[in-house]
């Protein structure tokens, strides 16, 4: 073959190879850019919230099943709260964000409004109502709290020549962002797939161990309570989003019983 074939298929593939690690990096450098909260990061937890309640007394919050009754192939799919006692892991979940926002809406921190939308006739789930949140105050140092924060923050944040800043965070991109950070904080050893055991765990790991009096438990139920009352269409949308939402995740983690594992 002669040299300057040689040469020309030389510097063809050194090319392809420069640009494709070129269009990989910047695609990385991109998608952090785009998924990074705004800085500064906030400190680390430091005071229970509601979802520390709905965690440590699940089953006032939770229907709860007799271990027995639940195959053991199917138990990864639970939490163990007690003795011979477990609670659907993505219910709990569900229960804990619901309950953190009825306790900030109840704070005045957070404030909602809720919007009709065209829903996607392709996903059997889509909602016809969206939820907006703004945020008055900076959120408590709680778990959720904190990561509702955050969450807010890149909801909110302009994107590039794509949007502009907002005032309003869709409730969906919020929770969704917030459980990145879970992850985040949870680092890649202890994360698992799932979205709802790595925030059961993420609050787990940080007031498993405090006691929590009874009357905090009153309290989260009235908050709860209150929200419902107060606005059952509001409180149902925010509802019907969360459980969307960790759907529409859910959908991107790999499923293991298809897996056959």
């Amino acid at each position: 073959m002669p040299l300057g074939i040689i040469l020309v298929v030389f510097w063809l593939m050194a090319a392809t190879l420069i640009f494709t690690a070129i269009v990989i990096y910047g695609f990385r450098y991109f998608n952090r850019w785009l998924n990074t909260p705004d800085e500064p990061t906030l400190p680390q937890p430091e005071k229970f919230g509601a979802e520390c309640v709905v965690l440590k007394f699940a089953e006032e919050f939770v229907e709860t099943i007799t271990k027995s009754d639940v195959p053991e192939w199917k138990r990864r799919k639970y939490t163990e709260i007690g003795e011979g006692k477990l609670v659907s892991t993505d219910q709990l979940a569900e229960m804990m964000l619901f309950a953190s926002l009825a306790e900030l809406w109840q704070q005045g921190m957070l404030n909602f409004r809720v919007v009709s939308k065209e829903p996607d006739p392709f996903d059997p789930h889509s909602l016809d109502k969206e939820v907006l949140v703004s945020m008055g105050k900076m959120l408590p140092l709680t778990p959720l709290g904190r990561s509702f924060a955050l969450g807010f923050n890149a909801a909110t944040k302009p994107i590039w020549l794509l949007r502009e800043r907002r005032n309003e965070a869709i409730l969906e991109d919020m929770i969704e962002f917030a459980l990145r950070e879970v992850r985040r904080c949870l680092g890649w050893r202890k994360a698992k797939r799932n979205n709802a055991e790595n925030l059961v765990k993420y609050v787990h790991d940080y007031f498993s161990s405090q006691s929590i009096s009874s009357e905090a438990i009153k309290a989260v139920k009235r908050a709860i309570d209150a929200f419902r009352s107060q606005n059952p269409e509001l409180a149902d949308a925010v509802k019907a989003t969360i459980n969307y939402t960790l759907i529409s995740l859910r959908r991107l983690e790999p499923d293991r019983d298809d897996l056959g594992l």
